[in-house]
């Protein structure tokens, strides 16, 4: 999986969870209850990439966890150990395979429409919210012409996120996130979210 789409991913999810004021009908009161108090979530995922005629490229999965207001942490197990670590200061990619850590700074709402979802006022000015015949789909799109994803789909079921879809703009793939066993607020603490690279990797900062 490319580093850029797994970035969209892990960012783009959890911001969600907590953006309650976000627009829709039905989707959007779920989401609304949804977010009501929540502070923390942790879960499992399943991953599936797919091409333009459903053929499957690639599948992958393992846990999350997300602490309000800008921390998290995925880490894949499947098919490849892969650990994606945000601290509240800086991103932390370590791929086992490659025994290579990736850091930068972790960015900041208004250098990415991405991450405006964490603060709410600011969907306006990044993102158009799609009609759907579906009361349980939340369905948006880039103001941006060149936005990095051309539509996104937010499932609920039973008033709680099921999955995450994301159409690529540029060739066409869609990317669906299955959330497996959400649970809120479950005790997460900032310790939760330290990453101490391993002994003897390479780190590459800045990418």
């Amino acid at each position: 999986m490319s580093r850029n789409r797994l970035f969209l991913l892990v960012l783009l999810f959890p911001a969600l969870a907590l953006a309650g004021t976000c627009g829709g009908t039905d989707a959007r009161t779920q989401l609304e209850h949804f977010a009501e108090g929540l502070e923390s979530l942790s879960g499992e995922f399943r991953q599936v990439i797919t091409d333009q005629d459903g053929f499957i490229l690639e599948e992958s999965s393992g846990s999350m966890k997300f602490l309000a207001p800008d921390r998290f942490r995925w880490d894949y197990v499947e098919p490849f150990p892969q650990q994606l670590v945000a601290d509240g200061e800086r991103l932390w990619h370590f791929d086992e395979a490659l025994d290579q850590v990736t850091v930068r700074d972790q960015p900041e709402a208004a250098e990415s429409p991405l991450l405006v979802l964490t603060r709410p006022e600011l969907l306006d000015r990044f993102y158009r919210l799609e009609p759907s015949d579906e009361t349980d789909r939340l369905v948006f799109s880039p103001l941006e012409p060149d936005g990095d994803f051309e539509r996104a789909t937010l499932q609920f079921r039973d008033g709680v996120p099921a999955a995450l879809e994301l159409i690529d703009r540029l060739v066409g793939q869609t990317t669906l996130l299955e959330l497996i066993d959400l649970q809120r607020n479950p005790g997460l603490s900032d310790d939760d979210f330290y990453f101490e690279p391993p002994p003897g990797v390479d780190i590459l900062e800045g990418y």
